[in-house]
């Protein structure tokens, strides 16, 4: 390879069956060098010609003796092997895993002469191309992993969804960074309910659990997220390669995408934005699915759901609450204000009792919904270790819906002390006008301001 590429005279092209690049012979050496490389190449399992760009006549079997800076077309042919594709170079490896994915799905093993190092997938081995002996075995055999093909129908006609998930469930930094694009779009194929072409000629993506969700999906070059790698490898392995039951994988899955999923988002967007709930939530569904506890699995996360959506509710009506509250006293406070200024008959008596009016409110407002909210929370820890506890994880509970009760009590913690604050802040504005006087307490006020 070193050799050609000094003579390189133009771009290579190279796909999975066939090496071409335009070289410059400049010398004798150079040629018998490349006699011989065809005798050597035959055991490597290729066959090489050098034609001249006129006609197609076999030049390396005659001896040129004299040169003149002359362009030849070199082709390389690779001898097929019904387990193993062969590249000289990476370009050629990753350009051909974007053009031809399926060959790399039939396959086991991927040689690189430009390497010295191996790069694994769940179901293929990149290795150092140095000879043409035995290979060795992936991790993940292809034939042990059901086809997508069996869970996703294709009604493109174009056979869109991969015959094989293994070959792009990628672990190995090297091998993830070369195949990124290709890994990434053929991963997502093997999620939806069906695939199809629409009328302007675009893949879609369809799910069909529950309510129909129809999807494009984006061109290969756009699917350049590491993180969204991750997520689709981590799906699929699970869907997959774990065990058997992947039918009921897939469609719980596929249930928990459609209950996530916006309306009107690309497929990419899509998974981006709802595969790690969906996958979190479809994990805990088929825990409870194969459980023999005499429980309706999904009825529970049903419910689960819903008494979930009824407490976050709540807690956010106790904090509307307080607000709303916040707002009356408020209103009442600056109307006896104006109308102490408005009439000199009325005493300083007044600011006092509405003083002493707002601090007895703010307790109680703040002391009823602090108790209806320790309920809730008393409430739902009583569910969790006598119903959920026996049934789900911690990291599961908190991943569905634990994290989500803890802000929701977050929030109003942080929305009472304000509203506390606003209330102290209006009684001492009171206090202070019933104590020094408009006069006094506007001098008051205007030096605190000053000094601010």
């Amino acid at each position: 390879m070193e050799a050609l590429r000094q003579h390189a005279a133009g771009p290579v092209s190279e796909t999975s069956d066939l090496y071409q690049q335009t070289i410059t012979v400049s010398g004798t050496p150079f040629w018998q060098f490349l006699q011989a490389a065809r005798l050597e190449a035959a055991e490597m399992g290729v066959t090489i010609s050098v034609t001249d760009h006129s006609d197609d006549y076999e030049l390396l079997d005659d001896d040129l003796e004299e040169f003149s800076e002359r362009a030849f077309s070199i082709r390389i042919i690779k001898v097929p092997h019904p387990d193993t594709l062969k590249f000289f170079t990476i370009d050629g490896f990753c350009r051909s895993a974007a053009t031809e994915p399926s060959r790399f799905e039939s396959v086991e093993n991927v040689l690189i002469a430009e390497i010295d190092f191996e790069s694994t997938s769940a179901g293929l081995i990149v290795r150092p191309w140095m000879d043409d002996s035995s290979t060795s075995s992936p991790t993940q055999s292809v034939d042990a992993a059901p086809s997508p093909r069996r869970l996703v129908n294709d009604m493109s006609g174009k056979g869109l969804v991969p015959t094989s998930v293994s070959t792009w469930i990628v672990a190995d930094a090297w091998l993830r960074d070369k195949i990124l694009n290709v890994a990434s779009y053929r991963l997502s194929l093997c999620l939806p309910d069906a695939v199809s072409i629409d009328d302007d000629g675009k893949a879609v993506a369809h799910l069909r659990s529950g309510r129909k969700v129809i999807a494009a999906i984006a061109p290969l070059s756009s699917w350049t997220s590491p993180e969204l790698l991750s997520t689709l490898s981590d799906v699929c392995e699970w869907i997959y390669l774990d065990g058997r039951d992947a039918e009921t994988r897939h469609s719980l899955l596929s249930a928990e995408l459609v209950r996530l999923w916006q309306t009107d988002s690309s497929w990419q967007d899509g998974l981006r934005e709802s595969l790690e709930g969906a996958f979190a939530s479809a994990r805990t569904a088929y825990r409870l699915h194969i459980q023999s506890k005499g429980v309706d699995a999904f009825k529970l996360m049903s419910d689960l759901r819903k008494g979930l959506a009824d407490d976050v509710r709540s807690l956010a009506n106790n904090t509307s609450s307080l607000s709303s509250g916040l707002w009356r006293d408020a209103a009442v406070a600056f109307g006896v204000i104006a109308f102490r200024l408005a009439s000199s008959t009325v005493g300083n008596w007044l600011l006092w009792m509405v003083a002493a009016y707002l601090l007895a409110s703010c307790i109680f407002s703040c002391v009823a919904a602090s108790s209806a909210v320790s309920g809730i929370v008393e409430n739902e820890k009583s569910f969790r270790s006598r119903l959920y506890g026996p049934l789900l994880l911690d990291q599961e509970y908190e991943e569905l819906a634990g994290k989500h009760y803890r802000k929701a009590e977050s929030n109003f913690r942080w929305y009472r002390r304000f509203i506390v604050l606003a209330y102290l802040i209006v009684v001492v504005v009171l206090l202070g006008i019933a104590h020094y006087g408009f006069r006094a307490s506007d001098n008051f006020f205007h030096m605190v301001i000053s000094s601010l």
